[in-house]
């Protein structure tokens, strides 16, 4: 086998600003500053192959002498960014602070119509500890009220988005290959930036000499003109197309607290941070976007939904409404029989569970449902610093709590179909002496359908991080001509706390977005041992 690949990465990227700095009676401060930006970035490969060579003693990569050549490939991906910008600073006597953006950002990846946009932004701060009233105030040391609105733009996405593209395809007719060229792309000529606009507001205090500090935030970001490739009808000859839809709202609370507990000879500071986000889909003008994560091999059906009112990467399926048994009722499942999944006929009844007229008393798919929420209610961060003279211990915590995972390992293990290995579960499944489980009969009928027997509980906390070291002092270091060494020992992942019944809640197959929460064979975050020095000359 014989095989040419070349690469080639061009990246230019050029800043030029200006800054002016104006300082008034003491009491007036003025900075300014404006500049241009410019980048581009082009990637090329190319590659060549030939197979069945009958001897390599030829000249300089000779690939023409090989018998089974192979299809050439090349590839060339080109964009460029160019922004205007601007900045103004002011302040008085360190009390008011004012800060006023702009940027005009242009990116060739968009449409032709709306390659520009223009993102500002605005802070205010007032330093309140400064105002003569509070020099009475021993209590609180330092106290500062912020606020601030912002728009920042979403270009990430692949060059050429907008443009209708094609792709070869190759055929033969009467037994002569014959090229040819077929739409793989539509094209939208207004696509355009990514926006999210967001509000600040949040107060910084310190109490008793800074030794307790607290921040408190509130946040609420507005992404609209949402990059998303929306599915396209079968019947239109592509997949899907690359458009600005919708819009999404992240609001909530963040809380950071730090304190100084001990001083002295032995010291202990801990930082504590909390953050407390709601999720919500505002808009979408196509209706409900129904997608699916699981493997294709495991044949299943949808296993998210995009709705509005709802979170993103909401989990949508059959709500598991445990076992058939022997006597009871099939015919909202006439396939069914004892021992097999039963699900909710939700669709058509009312508040009593009567079917409303004109129902039909059945489960399918128009009884599936949101079944589960990925986005945790809160997450938060718990970090302990201990000194004592030359010894020196860290101890971090994090944790997520609220939150589901849809854990697709278990459905393929746990479908009872027989054709693959299964979790110790598979002994208490169902049988005519073993009714009272939630494990079904062994059968190839019980498919992985997605519903809320895969959905758990995600919560969890974790203790991260163990760091112990030991510092030798300035003086027994002298005669090795080392001015500092420093001994540590390290764990991470040491212990985890949760209901989950995978290897790990902090897992997610799929790295988007609106993919979180979900585990399919993930790999577990390591428990790992550190031992090390530190050693400065």
């Amino acid at each position: 086998v014989g095989s040419i690949a070349a690469h080639k990465n061009t990246n230019v990227i050029s800043e030029n600003f200006l800054t002016y700095t104006q300082k008034i009676n003491e009491d007036h401060n003025l900075n300014a500053m404006a500049g241009y930006s410019y980048q581009s970035s082009r990637n090329e490969t190319w590659q060549s192959n030939n197979r069945n060579f009958i001897s390599d003693s030829f000249t300089y990569w000779n690939l023409g002498a090989g018998s089974s050549y192979q299809n050439a490939a090349s590839n060339m991906e080109d964009w460029i960014m160019s922004s205007f910008y601007g900045r103004v600073n002011y302040n008085f006597k360190g009390r008011y602070l004012f800060t006023v953006t702009g940027r005009y950002d242009g990116s060739s990846k968009f449409g032709e119509n709306n390659k520009w946009a223009f993102f500002p932004s605005g802070a205010f701060a007032w330093n309140v500890k400064e105002e003569p009233f509070m020099e009475s105030v021993n209590a609180i040391s330092s106290l500062k009220i912020r606020t601030s609105y912002g728009e920042t733009g979403n270009s990430e996405i692949g060059s050429y988005q907008s443009l209708a593209t094609y792709s070869p395809t190759l055929t033969t007719m009467d037994g002569v290959p014959v090229n040819a060229v077929r739409p793989t792309s539509v094209a939208n000529p207004n696509l355009t930036w990514e926006t999210t606009k967001q509000t600040d507001a949040g107060f910084d205090i310190g109490f008793l000499d800074n030794r307790i500090n607290l921040t408190v935030d509130y946040y609420y970001k507005k992404t609209v003109d949402l990059l998303y490739a929306v599915p396209l009808p079968i019947y239109s000859g592509f997949t899907g197309a690359l458009q600005n839809i919708g819009s999404v709202e992240n609001k909530g609370w963040e809380f950071a607290l730090s304190t100084v507990n001990l001083k002295g000879d032995f010291k202990w500071n801990t930082d504590f941070n909390i953050t407390f986000n709601r999720n919500k889909i505002l808009q979408l003008p196509g209706g409900d976007i129904f997608y699916n994560t699981i493997p294709g091999h495991m044949l299943s059906t949808d296993s998210q939904v995009l709705r509005e009112g709802q979170v993103v990467g909401a989990f949508y399926g059959w709500q598991f409404d445990g076992l058939y048994q022997q006597g009871d009722d099939f015919s909202a499942q006439p396939t069914k029989k004892p021992g097999d999944v039963k699900y909710k006929d939700i669709f058509g009844r009312d508040a009593n569970n009567e079917l409303v007229a004109g129902a039909n008393g059945t489960v399918n798919a128009d009884d599936r449902t949101i079944i589960g929420n990925p986005q945790p209610d809160f997450t938060f961060g718990f970090n302990n610093d201990f000194k004592y003279k030359n010894f020196d211990l860290n101890i971090f915590f994090q944790g997520s709590y609220g939150n589901d995972m849809l854990n697709i390992t278990r459905m393929e293990l746990d479908w009872m179909a027989g054709k693959a290995n299964a979790t110790k579960d598979a002994l208490r499944r169902w049988t005519p002496e073993n009714t009272n489980t939630d494990v079904p009969r062994a059968s190839s009928t019980n498919n992985a359908e997605v519903s809320s027997r895969w959905v758990e509980d995600g919560s969890y906390l974790r203790l991260k991080n163990v760091a112990f070291g030991y510092t030798f002092p300035t003086n027994a270091l002298s005669k090795i001509s080392v001015s500092q060494l420093r001994l540590f020992v390290s764990a991470q992942n040491l212990w985890t706390l949760t209901n989950y019944t995978g290897y790990d809640p902090e897992v997610s197959f799929q790295d988007s977005n609106r993919n979180i929460g979900l585990d399919y064979m993930g790999y577990p975050n390591i428990k790992s041992f550190t031992v090390g020095i530190n050693a400065k000359f």
